[in-house]
C-alpha cells in the first residue's frame, strides 16, 4: 500500500468514525433527555405548530425568524409516515447537518490552499503551502469538532444551522457561484438575523476577488484595456500592513470601486440579500422577532475582547509559537509601544464605560458562562482591567497568525472586524454560541507555511485533543450529570449543565 492509498484509507476511517460518533451521541441524547431541554422547549413546539399547519401561529418568545422549522414542516407533510416531528427526528436534522459540515470544510480549505500567492504585482512569494488534500480531509473533521458547533449539533436549535448556510455561501462565494451564494445567504437569514452581517462580509469578499489584479513578476506591468489609466488596487497582506498602510487603503478602496463599478455588479446577488433584509426590518419595526425586552440593543464594547481571549484558548495549539510570540511582544513593546500604551488606554475606558452585566447571566446557573463570570470576573472589580494587557496581546498574536497564513489581506481583515463587531457588541448577553460564525471563519484561514510542515501535524493533534477533551467534558456533564433544582427554580425538574 503506497503513501496515497494509506492517506485515502485514514480519511476514509476518520470520517467514519467522526459519523459514528454522532450517531452514538445522539442515541444518549434521545435516551438521557427524552424531552425537550430549555430552548428546544419553544423550538420543538413551534416545528411541531408548523407540522399540524397551523402556519400564522407564532410563540412570541422565539427571537430567531422560522427557517429552522419550515423545511421540517415541508418534509413532514411530503413524507408523514417517514419523517414525524417528534424529538428524536427533529434533532437528528442537525445531526445531519453535524455530518455535513467537514465537507464544507475541506472546500473552503481546499480553496485557500489552492489560492496563488502573491496576492498582487511585484511581490516575491516568500512562502509556499504543504498540505495535501487528504491531511485537509483530516483538518475539516477537527474543525467541525469545534465544542461548540459539536455541541449545538446534537440539540434542535439554530446554531448548527446557521454555520452551515453561511458556510454554504462563503464556498459558492469563493468559487465565483455569485447568484448560488446570495440564495444560501438568504437561507441562512432565515436561522438568525445576525447573519446578513456575515453575508455582507462575503459579499465584501466576493468583491475584493474581483478586484486583484493578475500576478506578475518583478518589472513587469499590467496593461490597461482603456486609454484611461486607472488606479490599482491596493490590498496588502496583513505581514506588510502599518498605519501608513491602513491610511492608504482607506481611500484608494473606494477610489479603485469608482473606476471599475462594472465589478460591482458581482454584488448583486449580495445585496438583493440586503434588500430582503431591510424590508424585513421596516415590516417587523426592528431586527428582534417575538420578545424584544430581553434583547435589547446595546454598546457592549468587551464582547470583542471575549471574542479575543476565547479564540486565542481554543487556538492554543496554532499560536503556542516561540517565534510568533516573540514576534508579537516586539511589534508591541518596541516598535509599536506609544500605539499599545494608547491602546490598552482606549479598551480601558471601554471596559470601565461599556461593560454590562446581563441579568441572565447570575441568574442561570446551568450556562458555563454564569461560572466563569461569578468566579473570574466577579473575583474582583479590578480583573476585568487586568485582562486587557492580555486582549490587547491575544489581537496581535491572532493577527500575526494569520499575517503567516498569507490567505486574508488588510482590507479582508477590515470587512471581518466589522462584520464582528457589528455581531457582538450591539448583544447585551455573553453567549458563546455568538462566537460560533466569527471562530469558525477565521479558523479557516488559519494556514501552515513551510517552516511548518513538520509540525503541522503535530499542531492538529494538539488542537483535536483540546477540542476532545471539553466535549468529553460537556458533553459527559450534560447527560450523566443532572441536578434537581430547587422547588419553586424551572418547576423544581431536572436541569443540565450547558454552553
Amino acid at each position: 500500500m503506497d503513501y496515497k492509498q494509506t492517506q485515502s484509507l485514514t480519511s476514509f476511517v476518520a470520517i467514519s468514525a467522526y459519523v459514528a460518533a454522532i450517531v452514538l451521541i445522539s442515541g444518549q441524547f434521545n435516551e438521557l433527555v427524552p424531552e425537550p431541554y430549555m430552548d428546544e422547549i419553544f423550538h420543538v413546539k413551534q416545528a411541531r405548530t408548523y407540522c399540524q399547519g397551523q402556519w400564522l401561529e407564532w410563540d412570541d418568545k422565539i427571537t430567531t425568524p422560522p427557517g429552522l422549522y419550515l423545511p421540517i414542516a415541508i418534509l413532514h407533510h411530503l413524507l408523514p409516515y417517514w419523517f414525524t416531528c417528534s424529538i428524536n427526528g427533529l434533532r437528528s436534522m442537525n445531526a445531519v447537518l453535524l455530518c455535513i459540515l467537514p465537507w464544507l470544510n475541506s472546500r473552503i480549505l481546499s480553496h485557500f490552499r489552492k489560492t496563488p500567492y502573491p496576492p498582487y504585482p511585484g511581490v516575491k512569494p516568500r512562502v509556499r503551502f504543504l498540505i495535501p488534500e487528504d491531511d485537509i480531509i483530516l483538518e475539516a473533521i477537527v474543525i467541525s469538532c469545534f465544542p461548540i458547533a459539536y455541541f449545538s449539533g446534537f440539540l434542535f436549535y439554530t446554531d448548527i444551522a446557521s454555520l452551515v448556510s453561511v458556510l454554504a455561501c462563503y464556498d459558492q462565494s469563493l468559487t465565483g457561484h455569485h447568484i448560488t451564494a446570495g440564495l444560501l445567504g438568504l437561507l441562512s437569514c432565515t436561522f438568525r438575523q445576525t447573519n446578513v452581517i456575515w453575508v455582507a462580509f462575503i459579499a465584501g469578499s466576493a468583491l475584493l476577488a474581483q478586484f486583484k489584479p493578475i500576478p506578475t513578476t518583478p518589472g513587469e506591468t499590467v496593461k490597461s484595456p482603456t486609454l484611461q489609466p486607472q488606479p490599482k488596487l491596493f490590498n496588502p497582506p496583513l505581514m506588510d500592513s502599518s498605519l501608513r498602510v491602513h491610511l492608504k487603503v482607506s481611500y484608494n478602496f473606494p477610489l479603485f470601486s469608482l473606476y471599475n463599478f462594472s465589478i460591482c455588479l458581482v454584488m448583486l446577488p449580495y445585496l438583493s440579500v440586503m434588500g430582503c433584509f431591510m424590508a424585513f426590518l421596516i415590516w417587523n419595526g426592528g431586527i428582534v422577532l417575538g420578545d424584544k425586552s430581553s434583547h435589547e440593543v446595546i454598546a457592549h464594547v468587551p464582547q470583542v475582547y471575549y471574542f479575543v481571549g476565547f479564540t486565542v484558548l481554543f487556538f492554543a495549539p496554532l499560536v503556542l509559537d516561540r517565534l510568533l510570540f516573540k514576534r508579537s511582544l516586539l511589534r508591541l513593546c518596541q516598535s509599536s509601544v506609544l500605539k499599545s500604551i494608547i491602546s490598552c488606554v482606549v479598551m480601558i475606558w471601554t471596559v470601565y464605560k461599556f461593560t454590562y452585566e446581563h441579568p441572565f447571566i447570575l441568574a442561570d446557573n446551568r450556562h458555563y458562562v454564569f461560572y466563569v463570570w461569578r468566579r473570574v470576573f466577579k473575583f474582583h472589580s479590578i480583573v476585568k482591567y487586568a485582562l486587557v494587557p492580555g486582549y490587547l496581546f491575544g489581537m496581535r498574536l491572532l493577527w500575526e497568525r494569520l499575517a503567516r497564513s498569507y490567505t486574508t489581506t488588510l482590507l479582508l481583515m477590515v470587512f471581518y472586524a466589522f462584520a464582528l463587531i457589528l455581531t457582538l457588541v450591539p448583544s447585551p448577553l455573553i453567549e458563546p454560541r455568538y462566537f460560533l460564525i466569527p471562530y469558525i471563519l477565521l479558523r479557516l484561514h488559519i494556514r501552515p507555511v513551510i517552516e511548518e510542515s513538520r509540525t503541522w501535524s503535530i499542531r492538529l493533534i494538539g488542537e483535536g485533543s483540546l477540542y476532545g477533551i471539553v466535549n468529553a467534558f460537556t458533553l459527559g456533564m450534560f447527560l450523566y450529570r443532572p441536578w434537581k433544582s430547587q422547588p419553586g427554580e424551572w418547576e423544581g425538574t431536572w436541569q443540565r449543565f450547558m454552553w
